[in-house]
Formats: structure tokens, sequence, C-alpha cells
């Protein structure tokens, strides 16, 4: 069951305790007024903008589905009225096809002269004139025999070029004979034509020749669909199969232009799919819904399109009072978050500051507690029960340490005085003398002055004068043991006599090179140390001429950094460090049977200077 739990929840337990962690570690970054101001934008804000959102989706959807609807109705209802006036076109060719004076004119026009030509056409055109100039947009009426002579013209207009031709060639194999084209005069005027083979009524399989009736487009536009208006800014244009305009009022769609062919091939493939829906597709750099209805008998597309903006047009003011209803909300949730934010700070910057006395030291002074049950005055009530813990345990701390004190009094009372020791050792040493031994004296001597600065004298810092003296008090203690094995020799600069330097910072380094730099038992160690000025400071050199070591090893160099006497290398290094920071300290160089040398770099602190500030 735990395991379903956990695999319902969509992340593991302990991914989600991550993100817990991490969220509430971005969310400590920000103060509590922001975090609150946050709080209330994202559980207020975020609902009105969430239900406007969805809103819009909803009833622009809506919008588009009625409009669409709407449109197509109305270009499937002006679809099947430019039908029927194409159908009355087709009607008048046939009235035509069947005219005695043009049947026989074509099945003779090879054996009539000029004359009977002139006279035949004279003959027609009246026979003609009333259903002709019955409809107010027909341009022309060509009838063209088989090889493409003219046998009648209007003469109203001519079509350049091999744009007849090329109609009574598309004529062939046409359903009910019957194919619709656009064409161009001479004068430039967009033209309709209707294209027909003409049979003869005595054997339908006998063809006399060819009729082409034109229509003007501008005529044909303004009494069919000028008065249709979809919207705002919307257009509407005939189309053919591929695309090529056939008629348009819109300066920007040009008849006998390919405007867009991907409408027109996706409404085919929707038509061939059983489909005919409305859809949206950028034309002329705008969006649009683009609607459609077929044509059928001309094999031509009336086409709608209604631009996006009007669709959403009366979504601006809706937009406009979600825009305020937001800005208001927002307001709100500034007001109310500021005005708990208030309610928090001001107890918690009171605590704050008691609690940064607490941190200077003083416990007095309680921040003021009201008569709230809330957390932040049980959380006052608390750090005062703190406080007030504190100062009995400093009071128990203060009593424990005055008897600690007392006990120590009594302890160090018990304890062998200096003097005592220091008067037993010159005892001892001028025993030494008395006998003969300078050796014994010399070592007695020096272990008394070491004995009285290290447990006399208190300071941290010594001339480097004195720290020499120490240095050779050590070695005057070591040759009792070693005897002649090795010679210190001190190079002091008389300048760097009164510069104070920490204690004992010499004599692990020169007991370093007396019990490792030897070679062999016979050999003699010359240890050296020079004391100069530099422009860093006060730069102190011991050198040895021992066996040296790898530096690269690092055991062997750790090895040698300890001293017998407790302090180390190391223990030197890191108090000039403490001292002095980071630019001063130790510097070792050594070499495999060339010897070891130690360089201390100290800044300059002049005694006399010391002690005249002090006075």
């Amino acid at each position: 069951m735990k395991n379903d739990a956990r695999r319902c929840s969509g992340m593991p337990s302990n991914a989600k305790l991550k993100w817990f962690k991490k969220s509430s570690f971005l969310l400590r970054h920000l103060s509590i007024k922001h975090r609150l101001l946050i709080a209330f934008l994202i559980t207020s804000l975020l609902p009105v903008v969430i239900v406007a959102f969805y809103s819009n989706q909803i009833y622009e959807t809506s919008t588009t589905t009625k409009i669409s609807e709407t449109s197509t109705q109305t270009l499937d209802e002006l679809a099947r009225n430019i039908a029927r006036e194409l159908e009355q076109y087709e009607t008048l060719s046939e009235n035509i096809i069947i005219n005695p004076s043009i049947q026989t004119g074509l099945a003779n026009y090879n054996q009539l002269t000029d004359l009977d030509k002139n006279v035949l056409q004279t003959l027609i055109r009246k026979q003609l004139d009333q259903q002709i100039f019955s409809f107010s947009n027909l341009s022309n009426v060509v009838i063209m025999t088989n090889t493409g002579a003219a046998f009648f013209d209007l003469g109203y207009q001519w079509y350049p070029g091999n744009q007849l031709s090329e109609v009574m060639t598309q004529t062939e194999g046409v359903a009910r004979n019957a194919y619709w084209s656009y064409l161009r005069s001479n004068r430039g005027t967009p033209t309709l034509a209707l294209t027909r083979k003409i049979y003869s009524e005595n054997d339908l399989n006998s063809s006399l020749g060819y009729i082409v009736l034109c229509f003007d487009e501008k005529s044909f536009a303004r009494n069919l669909y000028q008065s249709v208006n979809l919207g705002k800014g919307s257009s509407i244009y005939i189309t053919n199969d591929n695309g090529m305009v056939i008629s348009s009022l819109n300066p920007a769609i040009v008849q006998g232009n390919i405007f867009h062919k991907d409408i027109i091939s996706k409404m085919i493939s929707e038509q061939h799919q059983g489909k005919s829906e409305a859809f949206e597709s950028t034309i002329l750099n705008t969006k649009m819904l683009v609607t459609s209805a077929a044509i059928q008998m001309a094999n031509w597309h009336i086409i709608g399109l209604i631009p996006h903006s009007f669709i959403v047009s009366e979504l601006t003011g809706l937009r406009n009072h979600i825009i305020a209803l937001c800005l208001l909300t927002l307001l709100l949730s500034a007001i109310v978050s500021m005005w708990i934010y208030f309610s928090i700070s001001s107890p918690m910057r009171s605590l704050l500051l008691f609690a940064k006395r607490v941190d200077r030291g003083k416990l007095d002074g309680m921040p003021q507690q009201g008569p709230y049950p809330d957390e932040m005055q049980q959380l006052t009530s608390t750090i005062y029960n703190m406080v007030d813990r504190l100062k009995q345990l400093i009071v128990q701390i203060q009593t424990e340490q005055q008897a600690k004190r007392e006990a120590e009094l009594k302890m160090l009372q018990a304890q062998i005085n200096p003097h005592f020791l220091f008067n037993t050792l010159n005892s001892l040493k001028w025993s030494a003398m008395l006998s003969g031994n300078a050796s014994l004296t010399q070592g007695i001597g020096s272990l008394s002055e070491l004995l009285h600065n290290t447990i006399l004298v208190k300071e941290e810092m010594t001339p480097l004068a004195k720290e020499i003296e120490n240095v050779q008090h050590y070695a005057n203690i070591q040759r009792i043991r070693y005897g002649d094995s090795f010679h210190l020799e001190v190079q002091l600069h008389e300048d760097t006599a009164t510069w104070m330097v920490p204690k004992f910072i010499l004599q692990p380094i020169v007991e370093n090179s007396i019990l490792h730099a030897g070679a062999d038992e016979h050999a003699k160690v010359n240890i050296r140390i020079e004391a100069s000025l530099s422009d860093q400071g006060i730069q102190i050199l011991i050198c040895d001429n021992g066996k040296g070591f790898d530096q690269s090893e690092q055991r062997q160099q750790t090895a040698l950094y300890r001293s017998l006497s407790g302090i180390g290398i190391t223990n030197v290094h890191e108090r000039i460090r403490l001292h002095y920071g980071e630019p001063y300290g130790l510097i070792t160089h050594s070499r495999i049977n060339y010897g070891t040398t130690t360089e201390i770099i100290l800044p300059k602190r002049d005694r006399t200077k010391e002690d005249k500030n002090d006075v």
C-alpha cells in the first residue's frame, strides 16, 4: 500500500523533501514583507488571471465558431445566387447556339463570300439584340469557327494574345459543355468568360465552332456580392481550383493572379475528406479567419476573409475590465499584506533590538509584552525566560570562578617558589665553579637564564638581542650533551638588536640543525644566524652546512620540522602568522649534502619607539 501511495503521488518522498528544502532555502533569501506580498499575489491575483484567461479563450472560441458558421451560411447562399446567375448565362448561350442563322452560317462558312458574311452578321445582331441587351453586364459575344476564325463579334472589346484560343482548347471535354474562365481585354478590363462548343442540331457529334460570352467582372461583383459584409475589414473574392483570382473587390487581391494557393489546396483537401470547416491563416500580413463555399457549376470557390481583430473586437472591453480588476486585486493584496506584515514586524523589530542588546552583554530591558496569544508573543516570552536563565547561569559561573581562583591560589602557594629554584641553581653553579668544571658551570647558568625568561618573564615579545641570548644559552646547555659536534655563529646587525620579535622563534630551528643536520657522529655542523633589514622588515637567516633533505619527500620534511622541545618549526610559523598576518612567516630551503637555510621574515617594530609611545 505504501508503494502504491508513493507511485500515485508522482514524486518520491526523498525528492519531495529535497524540493521543499530547496524552496525554503530560496524563500529565506527574501524578507518576510516580500514573502507575504508574493503569497497574497499568488493566492489572489493568480486565480483572477487564470479565470480571465480561461474565459477569454472560451469566449473567443465561441465567437469564432459563431462567426465562421454565420459567414459560411452567408457564402453558401451567395454561392447559390451566383450559380443561378451563371445558369442564366448558360441558358443565353444555349439560345444563341440553336439560332438558325448561326447554325446555317457556321455549317456553310467556307462557301460564304465577304458580303454574305456581313449580311449574316447584321442579321444575327438584330436577332440577338433583345436577348443580349437584357444582361447589363454582358460585354461581348464572340462566335468562332473550329479553326478559330471570327464568325461573329459584337466588337466592343477584343482580347490580345492567345486568350481565346486557350479557352477554346480548355473547353474540350469539360462537363456540361461549359467552361468558365477569366480574360483581360485590350482595355485592361477584367472579364468573366463562358466558352462552349457549338454542335450541329442535325448531328450532335458534329462540331461547328465555339461561342464565348464575356461579362464585365466589376458589374458581376457589384451586382452579386458587393453589398455582402462579413465584418469590418473582411474581403470576399472568387477563385478557381488553381488559386487564380476570378473576381475580387479588394485591390490587394488582384484578378488574374494566383493568390495564396495554399488556401485552395487546404479547402479542396478538406472537401475530399467530406469536411468544409473554417480555419485561420496569415493573409496580407494579417491573421484571418478563412471561410468558403463551392460554386459547383463553374468549379469556382467563393472565399471570405474575416480579420481576427474583428472577431475579438468585442473582447477589448472585457479585457480592459479584467486588467482593471487585476490592478484592483493587486492593490488590495498589497494593502492586506502590508497590514499583516506590520503586525508581525513591529514585535519582531522590538525583539531583534533586544537580541542585539543581549549580544552586547546587556541583559536588561526586556521588550514590552502585550495580551496577544500569537506566536510572536510566545517567542518573546520564551526568549525572556532564556535571558533570565542566562542571568542565573552567569551568577553561578561567577561564583564558581571565584571559588576556582581561590583554590588555584592555595595550590600555587603550595608549589615551589621560583626564586627558591633560581637560588638553588645559582648555588649549584658556584659549586661547579669552585670544583673547576667550566662546562657544567656554563650549562647551569644558561639553564637558569632560560628558566628565568620562561617562568618570570610573561611578555610574548622580546628584543631580538635577547632572543639571540636565549639561543646561545640553549646552545650552551646542548654542548653538555653533544660537546663540540656543532658550532654556533651569530651575526647581528646593530640596527636590528632592539627590534621586537616573538619569544622562542629561533630555538626550534637551531635545535633541528643540532639534532638532524649532522651527517655522522664525527662531522661538525656549523650553524650561522644572520639578522638584517630588508624592504619587508627584518630578515633572519638560520643556515647550517649539514646533510640537508629532499623537500619533495613530505614525510621526511614533516619529521625534520618536528622539534624535541615540543615547540616545532610549524608552531613558530603559525605564531608569526597569528601575530603579523599572511606576508610573514618561515621559508625553508634545503638540498641534500648542501645544508638547510631557514628564512624568517618579520615586520619592523622597534622597542625604543614603543617605549616612547607608551610614555
